[in-house]
């Protein structure tokens, strides 16, 4: 079995999807250092609050942050699950690409 196929099953795509915008990654790296509310956030990012409610709401919903009583505070089991996942990719990486110096070969579909 290649080793990408188990690697795609483990895709915590909801995840992924929630991080690709940058200010939801800027946000999630100010709470990981603690809890914190829409309105600091918005002040730290000088952005609308409504805009940091929008991306928390997103971050929520992926599982990567949890709202309580007006406070935004990080899931580490999301962190977790993100951690293997790149973990897996990097080491299936590591198994089917060349080594440093190496050429690379390039195949194209017809």
């Amino acid at each position: 079995m290649e080793p990408w196929s188990s690697l795609a099953a483990e895709a915590p795509a909801e995840l992924l999807r929630a991080l690709a915008d940058p200010i939801r990654r800027r946000l999630l790296e100010r709470l990981v250092s603690g809890p914190s509310s829409a309105g600091e956030l918005a002040r730290r990012l000088g952005l609308p609050r409504v805009n940091i409610s929008h991306h928390l709401g997103v971050l929520a919903a992926a599982g990567l942050v949890e709202l309580r009583q007006r406070q935004a505070v990080v899931q580490p089991e999301a962190l977790t699950r993100l951690r293997r996942y790149f973990d897996m990719a990097l080491t299936a990486a590591a198994i089917t690409l060349p080594g440093p110096g190496q050429p690379v070969a390039i195949t194209t579909h017809r």
